[in-house]
């Protein structure tokens, strides 16, 4: 006995197989498009024992697919407490990027352990922040019998996810403070910003808004290599797929 196939149950078959094709390479884009640089601003910093530095963190994100922007950020800092203790922390105007919005930020400090958290959101998201500008500011003292030493500054326990509930992939470049007596001090130009630890009305210039314009004040301007290109290329190459495939289950049906 000869079993004829059913051309049009085929069809509706493959174009639904090409449907899930379409679903995955959109995926695929959202979580490709999304990611971003972090590093340490100066990547070498120097100070004599005693001085007071800045050491800050940029970020470079274009976003994620369809537009979606950044929504929250949080990410550890990890330095050795015998050479460096943390004084303040001012959040950049990374977060406020993008449509007006208010951004709450939240920081916790281990002197004892090294480690310094920092968490930022956008309230409401609004669309998500993007672009390439200060995250936040760490202000160390550098310990008095720290002549002769140096100390690692990581970035650690990134955490950032877009508007549309994608993660975003991160790329992180750490930095480091050698300490020496006289020593010029190298460090990162000064906070521009709302403290997140330390005087909670201080800001150090700038209107304490976190405005773009105004982040990275004089001296180093704390820009981030190289920034992260958008690759619209996979939507258009999903929707090709789902195309092809629905052409070809057409011809097939039609012989059928």
């Amino acid at each position: 006995m000869t079993v004829r196939k059913s051309g049009p149950v085929f069809a509706i078959a493959v174009v639904v197989i090409a449907a899930a094709v379409a679903i995955a390479f959109v995926g695929a884009a959202g979580a490709s498009d999304s990611a971003a640089v972090l590093e340490i601003e100066p990547e070498a910093a120097e100070a004599p024992p005693g001085e007071t530095i800045h050491v800050a963190v940029e970020m470079a994100s274009d976003g994620g697919y369809g537009g979606a922007g950044v929504e929250r950020t949080a990410i550890g800092i990890e330095y050795d407490p015998d050479v460096l203790t943390v004084e303040t922390i001012h959040r950049g105007p990374w977060m406020e990027q993008g449509n007006e919005t208010e951004v709450v930020a939240d920081a916790d400090v281990d002197d004892e352990a090294g480690y310094v958290h920092i968490d930022q959101r956008r309230d409401p998201a609004d669309g998500g922040a993007t672009g390439n500008a200060r995250l936040v500011t760490i202000t160390f003292r550098v310990a008095e019998d720290a002549d002769g030493t140096e100390s690692t500054v990581a970035i650690a326990d990134v955490e950032s996810g877009l508007t549309n509930n994608w993660p975003l992939q991160t790329f992180t470049h750490d930095g480091s403070v050698s300490v020496s007596e006289g020593a010029d001090v190298v460090d990162a130009s000064p906070p521009d910003g709302p403290a997140v630890v330390g005087d909670a009305n201080e800001t150090s210039g700038g209107d304490g808004n976190g405005d773009p314009s105004a982040a990275d004040g004089e001296g180093n301007d704390g820009s981030a290599e190289g920034t992260v290109d958008s690759i619209p290329s996979f939507g258009i190459t999903a929707a090709l797929v789902a195309l092809f495939v629905g052409l070809f289950a057409g011809g097939l049906a039609r012989r059928s």
